[in-house]
């Protein structure tokens, strides 16, 4: 009986990781809304034009109104979808917003890991494993380039009575989650608390 309350009560062990990380950084392109700066590329940045501001919910991550079409939107051309056909002739260049001068979100997780190793003899070891990916189910979005590895900055304001013509409106929204099975965060359906079972016999 003495043997067998040692081998319950000996041999446990737990570990854990915290991983505390800042967002990576990142910079808004146009994905073919429109060629703004004659280059014939599809991909230029907008101007800023007011303070960049962030928010305290993924749905609302980024306030898209410190941005703007890099070219002045003439109100009397027909909408033509954002695109360059708005821009006042002469006004069009390259977008003054910097390379990797926004900062994605944040990075928390804590894994935790509680183990037990028994001899079964002299020569036979039993250990058994629970494991906890993000033990605390706190919510991680991926950097705005995922999935698409683009932050598109969407199709600027046409509409004089929603706000200023090429400007933009709203949020900018963190859609994009981790998923544990593939490593967490990067893509997939979520990245909620994972829990995994094991079990080693070494010989």
């Amino acid at each position: 009986m003495g043997g067998s309350l040692a081998k319950l009560k000996n041999g446990w062990g737990f570990d854990g990781v915290v991983n505390l990380q800042d967002g990576q950084w990142f910079h808004l392109n146009y994905f073919f809304e429109g060629d703004y700066s004659g280059a014939g590329e599809g991909f230029d940045r907008p101007d800023v034009v007011g303070p960049i501001r962030y928010g305290s919910l993924p749905n609302n991550f980024l306030d898209m109104t410190a941005f703007a079409a890099p070219c002045t939107f003439d109100p009397s051309i027909p909408d033509s979808g954002g695109s360059e056909a708005n821009c006042v002739p002469g006004t069009r260049h390259f977008g003054n917003l910097r390379r990797n001068s926004l900062l994605g979100p944040n990075f928390k997780e804590l894994n935790f890991s509680l183990f037990k190793n028994t001899a079964l003899t002299e020569h036979v070891n039993l250990e058994i494993r629970a494991e906890f990916f993000n033990l605390l189910n706190h919510p991680n979005f991926a950097s705005p380039i995922l999935p698409g590895f683009i932050a598109d900055a969407g199709t600027p304001n046409t509409d004089p009575t929603a706000g200023p013509l090429g400007h933009h409106l709203g949020s900018y929204a963190l859609t994009t989650t981790g998923d544990v099975g593939i490593g967490n965060p990067f893509l997939g359906g979520g990245g909620p608390r994972g829990i995994q079972f094991a079990a080693k016999i070494t010989f």
